[in-house]
Protein backbone atom coordinates (compact mmCIF):
# COMPACT_ATOMS: atom_id res chain seq x y z
CA UNK A 1 0.00 0.00 0.00
CA UNK A 2 0.86 3.75 -0.96
CA UNK A 3 2.55 5.12 2.39
CA UNK A 4 1.36 8.48 0.70
CA UNK A 5 -2.59 9.11 0.99
CA UNK A 6 -3.99 9.14 -2.51
CA UNK A 7 -6.80 11.71 -1.70
CA UNK A 8 -4.58 14.86 -1.21
CA UNK A 9 -5.90 18.21 -0.42
CA UNK A 10 -3.66 20.80 -1.93
CA UNK A 11 -4.83 23.29 0.46
CA UNK A 12 -4.65 21.29 3.63
CA UNK A 13 -1.22 19.91 2.82
CA UNK A 14 1.42 22.76 1.91
CA UNK A 15 2.63 25.36 4.45
CA UNK A 16 3.45 29.02 3.93
CA UNK A 17 7.04 30.96 4.01
CA UNK A 18 7.72 34.50 4.01
CA UNK A 19 9.47 35.64 0.18
CA UNK A 20 11.56 37.74 3.20
CA UNK A 21 13.34 34.02 4.07
CA UNK A 22 16.12 34.76 1.49
CA UNK A 23 17.14 37.78 3.11
CA UNK A 24 17.72 36.29 6.11
CA UNK A 25 21.30 34.82 4.79
CA UNK A 26 20.57 31.19 6.31
CA UNK A 27 21.98 28.31 5.39
CA UNK A 28 20.36 25.74 4.47
CA UNK A 29 20.84 23.77 6.79
CA UNK A 30 19.26 26.72 9.20
CA UNK A 31 17.02 27.15 6.18
CA UNK A 32 15.20 23.62 6.22
CA UNK A 33 15.31 23.63 9.91
CA UNK A 34 12.96 26.27 9.87
CA UNK A 35 10.87 24.95 7.35
CA UNK A 36 10.26 22.00 9.27
CA UNK A 37 9.55 23.54 12.74
CA UNK A 38 6.90 25.49 10.59
CA UNK A 39 5.78 22.45 9.17
CA UNK A 40 5.55 20.65 12.43
CA UNK A 41 3.54 24.08 13.97
CA UNK A 42 0.90 24.13 11.40
CA UNK A 43 0.37 20.33 10.53
CA UNK A 44 1.22 18.47 13.69
CA UNK A 45 0.46 19.25 16.74
CA UNK A 46 2.44 17.76 18.64
CA UNK A 47 3.24 17.10 22.34
CA UNK A 48 6.79 17.85 23.15
CA UNK A 49 9.59 19.56 21.24
CA UNK A 50 11.44 17.81 18.55
CA UNK A 51 14.58 16.95 19.36
CA UNK A 52 18.20 17.77 17.72
CA UNK A 53 18.36 14.18 16.76
CA UNK A 54 15.30 13.94 15.45
CA UNK A 55 15.68 17.20 13.32
CA UNK A 56 19.21 15.59 11.93
CA UNK A 57 17.75 12.16 10.67
CA UNK A 58 14.60 13.88 8.83
CA UNK A 59 16.83 16.25 7.36
CA UNK A 60 20.28 14.69 6.58
CA UNK A 61 22.18 16.41 9.09
CA UNK A 62 24.70 15.44 12.30
CA UNK A 63 23.03 15.95 15.46
CA UNK A 64 25.44 18.96 16.02
CA UNK A 65 24.69 20.91 13.07
CA UNK A 66 21.44 20.58 14.21
CA UNK A 67 22.39 21.68 17.82
CA UNK A 68 24.17 24.46 16.34
CA UNK A 69 21.94 25.92 13.92
CA UNK A 70 18.56 25.32 16.37
CA UNK A 71 20.98 28.12 18.22
CA UNK A 72 21.69 30.01 15.92
CA UNK A 73 17.94 30.39 15.01
CA UNK A 74 16.92 30.91 18.49
CA UNK A 75 19.83 33.88 18.82
CA UNK A 76 17.87 35.41 15.86
CA UNK A 77 14.92 35.46 17.47
CA UNK A 78 13.62 33.59 14.40
CA UNK A 79 11.75 30.77 17.08
CA UNK A 80 10.02 31.18 20.38
CA UNK A 81 10.54 29.29 23.36
CA UNK A 82 8.70 26.60 22.04
CA UNK A 83 10.58 26.53 18.58
CA UNK A 84 7.66 27.67 17.23
CA UNK A 85 8.63 29.84 13.71
CA UNK A 86 8.41 33.22 14.40
CA UNK A 87 7.76 35.55 11.00
CA UNK A 88 8.22 39.48 12.09
CA UNK A 89 7.81 42.39 9.94
CA UNK A 90 7.82 40.05 6.66
CA UNK A 91 6.02 42.40 4.36
CA UNK A 92 2.50 40.19 2.62
CA UNK A 93 4.18 38.33 0.14
CA UNK A 94 4.45 34.22 1.03
CA UNK A 95 5.57 30.99 -1.26
CA UNK A 96 4.61 27.32 -0.23
CA UNK A 97 5.79 24.33 0.66
CA UNK A 98 4.31 20.73 0.13
CA UNK A 99 4.72 19.29 3.31
CA UNK A 100 5.58 15.65 1.88
CA UNK A 101 8.96 17.51 0.84
CA UNK A 102 10.34 15.76 4.37
CA UNK A 103 9.47 12.38 3.74
CA UNK A 104 11.03 11.70 0.52
CA UNK A 105 14.60 11.57 1.28
CA UNK A 106 16.31 14.50 -0.46
CA UNK A 107 17.97 15.95 2.48
CA UNK A 108 18.32 19.59 3.32
CA UNK A 109 20.78 20.90 0.70
CA UNK A 110 17.62 19.69 -2.22
CA UNK A 111 15.08 20.65 0.10
CA UNK A 112 16.41 24.30 0.21
CA UNK A 113 17.43 24.66 -3.37
CA UNK A 114 13.83 23.05 -4.09
CA UNK A 115 12.47 25.62 -2.13
CA UNK A 116 14.16 28.90 -3.60
CA UNK A 117 12.80 27.29 -7.20
CA UNK A 118 9.20 27.29 -5.50
CA UNK A 119 9.80 31.02 -4.39
CA UNK A 120 10.80 31.80 -8.16
CA UNK A 121 7.79 29.81 -10.02
CA UNK A 122 5.39 31.38 -11.97
CA UNK A 123 2.35 30.41 -10.46
CA UNK A 124 0.29 30.37 -14.06
CA UNK A 125 3.04 28.08 -15.68
CA UNK A 126 4.72 26.53 -12.50
CA UNK A 127 7.87 27.34 -14.68
CA UNK A 128 11.11 29.27 -13.76
CA UNK A 129 14.41 30.20 -15.39
CA UNK A 130 17.09 31.40 -12.43
CA UNK A 131 20.33 30.72 -13.32
CA UNK A 132 23.06 28.21 -10.95
CA UNK A 133 24.86 31.33 -10.00
CA UNK A 134 21.45 32.89 -9.01
CA UNK A 135 20.47 30.04 -6.94
CA UNK A 136 23.71 29.64 -5.60
CA UNK A 137 23.84 33.39 -3.55
CA UNK A 138 20.55 32.60 -2.62
CA UNK A 139 21.03 29.35 -0.74
CA UNK A 140 24.31 29.72 0.18
CA UNK A 141 25.77 26.88 -1.23
CA UNK A 142 28.32 26.52 -4.60
CA UNK A 143 27.35 26.63 -8.19
CA UNK A 144 28.46 22.49 -8.09
CA UNK A 145 26.32 21.45 -5.42
CA UNK A 146 23.52 23.54 -6.58
CA UNK A 147 23.90 21.49 -9.99
CA UNK A 148 24.19 17.95 -8.22
CA UNK A 149 21.17 19.02 -6.39
CA UNK A 150 19.22 19.93 -9.04
CA UNK A 151 19.97 16.37 -10.76
CA UNK A 152 18.81 15.17 -7.93
CA UNK A 153 15.87 17.00 -7.84
CA UNK A 154 14.90 15.97 -11.77
CA UNK A 155 15.70 12.31 -10.85
CA UNK A 156 13.37 11.97 -7.88
CA UNK A 157 10.76 13.85 -10.34
CA UNK A 158 10.47 16.88 -8.13
CA UNK A 159 11.27 18.65 -11.34
CA UNK A 160 11.95 18.70 -15.22
CA UNK A 161 14.86 20.79 -16.72
CA UNK A 162 15.12 21.67 -19.88
CA UNK A 163 18.19 23.46 -21.82
CA UNK A 164 17.54 26.90 -23.38
CA UNK A 165 19.81 29.22 -25.43
CA UNK A 166 18.97 32.37 -27.26
CA UNK A 167 20.53 33.88 -30.04
CA UNK A 168 22.72 37.37 -29.51
CA UNK A 169 22.53 40.61 -31.77
CA UNK A 170 25.61 39.35 -33.93
CA UNK A 171 24.07 35.87 -34.90
CA UNK A 172 25.95 33.82 -31.95
CA UNK A 173 23.89 30.86 -30.24
CA UNK A 174 24.45 30.72 -26.92
CA UNK A 175 23.13 28.63 -23.84
CA UNK A 176 20.66 30.28 -21.68
CA UNK A 177 19.78 29.47 -18.23
CA UNK A 178 17.57 25.54 -17.85
CA UNK A 179 14.19 26.21 -17.76
CA UNK A 180 12.60 24.35 -14.18
CA UNK A 181 9.26 23.20 -14.11
CA UNK A 182 7.63 22.19 -11.11
CA UNK A 183 6.01 19.14 -11.11
CA UNK A 184 3.08 18.39 -9.15
CA UNK A 185 4.27 16.50 -5.98
CA UNK A 186 2.43 13.80 -6.76
CA UNK A 187 4.51 12.33 -9.60
CA UNK A 188 7.49 12.65 -6.31
CA UNK A 189 5.39 10.73 -4.23
CA UNK A 190 4.51 8.03 -6.54
CA UNK A 191 8.62 7.61 -8.23
CA UNK A 192 9.50 7.34 -4.30
CA UNK A 193 7.00 4.91 -3.83
CA UNK A 194 8.03 3.05 -6.48
CA UNK A 195 12.04 2.60 -5.72
CA UNK A 196 10.59 1.62 -2.10
CA UNK A 197 8.81 -1.29 -4.20
CA UNK A 198 12.01 -1.87 -6.77
CA UNK A 199 14.04 -1.95 -3.48
CA UNK A 200 11.91 -4.73 -1.21
CA UNK A 201 11.41 -6.80 -4.76
CA UNK A 202 15.60 -6.82 -4.91
CA UNK A 203 15.54 -7.50 -1.23
CA UNK A 204 13.28 -10.59 -1.82
CA UNK A 205 14.73 -11.92 -4.62
CA UNK A 206 18.38 -11.93 -3.03
CA UNK A 207 17.04 -13.22 -0.01
CA UNK A 208 15.24 -15.80 -2.17
CA UNK A 209 18.86 -16.77 -3.58
CA UNK A 210 20.46 -17.06 -0.36
CA UNK A 211 17.96 -19.74 0.73
CA UNK A 212 18.27 -21.40 -2.27
CA UNK A 213 22.45 -21.66 -2.13
CA UNK A 214 22.08 -22.44 1.29
CA UNK A 215 19.48 -25.07 0.57
CA UNK A 216 22.19 -26.49 -1.96
CA UNK A 217 25.53 -26.19 0.00
CA UNK A 218 23.35 -28.33 2.95
CA UNK A 219 22.36 -31.00 0.36
CA UNK A 220 25.72 -31.39 -1.99
CA UNK A 221 27.60 -34.86 -1.31
CA UNK A 222 31.13 -34.40 0.81
CA UNK A 223 34.15 -33.70 -1.65
CA UNK A 224 36.09 -36.86 -1.46
CA UNK A 225 39.44 -36.57 0.40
Amino acid sequence: MNMFSNQRNPERCRFSLPNDVWKWDLKPQGFAILAYLCYLHIHCKKDGLPSADEIASRLHMSADMAAEQLSELNHRRLLDQHMVPVFKNTGKNFFSLPNELFFLNIGHGAITVYAYLLYCEDRRTHQCHPSYRTIAAAVHLTVSTVVKHIAKLADKQFIAVENTAYIDKHGMKWNGNNQYTILPIQTAMDHCYQQQMLRLEERKNWQQVQALLAQNTESAPCAPL
